[in-house]
């Protein structure tokens, strides 16, 4: 859904205008429905329509949370993510928190952005042991997804 980079303002109330190339498809396959969290990488913020952010939630709550690191990004994207509804001006407001985190204030950079199993966008405030045999397959399968996560 999302492609190329765009300029981006969010006014004083902390509202950010999609673009306008992405807005109609928003609505039509997202219900005007988006989640916004942190990147656990960089100083910025993950994008998803909710159809997508459906799919990296249920990803990320099926890895194995016995391991250190898959807690920490279950913390960070998870715990930090947000629901937001996109008004009939095309815009959504931005938890404080969330645009504090990444840097934003007035013009930014939107950045599109594609992982194997999801889409969404990036939005920059500054230019851009001892386990049996099924457990350490788990184990190795966690690690696989957590080096797609982090990008």
């Amino acid at each position: 859904m999302f492609r190329g980079i765009s300029n981006i303002s969010i006014d004083v109330k902390g509202r950010l205008a999609m673009p306008a190339k992405y807005r109609d498809d928003i609505v039509e396959n997202a219900n005007g429905q988006l989640v916004i969290t942190i990147d656990h990488t960089d100083k910025c913020l993950l994008i998803y329509p909710m159809g997508q952010w459906v799919k990296v939630e249920k990803t990320l709550m099926s890895l194995p949370n016995m391991n250190r690191r898959v807690r920490n990004l279950q913390r960070l994207i998870l715990g930090h993510a947000a629901e937001l509804e996109m008004d009939s001006q095309g815009r959504v407001l931005l938890p404080a928190p969330l645009r504090e985190y990444a840097g934003l204030d007035k013009e930014r950079c939107l950045s599109a952005k594609l992982i194997s199993w999801n889409c969404g966008m990036r939005m920059f405030g500054k230019p851009p042991g001892k386990y049996g045999c099924a457990k350490r397959r788990k184990m190795q399968n966690a690690s696989e997804v957590l080096n797609q996560v982090s990008m």
